[in-house]
């Protein structure tokens, strides 16, 4: 699969959902698509790294200090990479099945993306002094919520919790290992 099919889907969306495809075809796929999510996602978390040091705002607050500090690694890992991706997909990508024939699934499934990311404002305990960044803080969320949703469209909703959680995993494994060893995080 190249990337060039995510970006036609995005130009379009439209529910054209692959079952056929053999296990191979959607590792790979997934595989392809991770690189491009993270690599998407990590860029977008440079810039807010660059806009954070230039501009008045403290973007070092964020909601992973409190559950640094309220349980273990293990269940930080379990929560984000287990609960966290099961039940968001179920919200945010899950309904997308019942519009699969309609003439509105594009602005449902853009909406619904939208809603993912917008969610994840939460993450902020200090909205209220970050709020004109708010497009940018929610950007790599973004990213990922239209990735999720081709995933979902083509393979189903069990491939995209698949994919969230080893996206999930893949960019809070290196957090927690640091947190372990006790070298500070930020």
């Amino acid at each position: 699969m190249q990337i060039q099919t995510l970006l036609d889907f995005l130009k379009k969306p439209r529910y054209s959902a692959d079952p056929e495809a053999p296990l191979s075809y959607r590792l790979r796929t997934l595989g392809i698509l991770l690189i491009w999510a993270l690599a998407v996602s990590l860029l977008l978390a440079m810039l807010l790294g660059v806009i954070g040091a230039l501009g008045p705002w403290n973007l070092e607050e964020h909601a992973f200090d409190a559950l640094f500090e309220e349980f273990s690694p293990l269940a930080i890992l379990f929560l984000t990479c287990i609960v966290a991706p099961a039940v968001e997909e179920f919200i945010f990508r899950g309904p997308l099945w019942f519009f699969r024939d309609s003439r509105y699934f594009p602005g449902v499934f853009y909406g619904f993306t939208l809603a993912f990311a917008l969610v994840h404002l939460s993450n902020y305990p200090n909205r209220s002094e970050i709020w004109v960044l708010a497009p940018l803080l929610i950007s790599p969320q973004l990213n990922i919520g239209l990735f999720l949703g081709f995933i979902r469209v083509r393979f189903g909703l069990s491939w995209a919790i698949v994919f969230h959680a080893t996206y999930n995993a893949i960019l809070l494994g290196p957090a927690l290992l640091l947190y372990e060893l006790g070298i500070p995080l930020s």
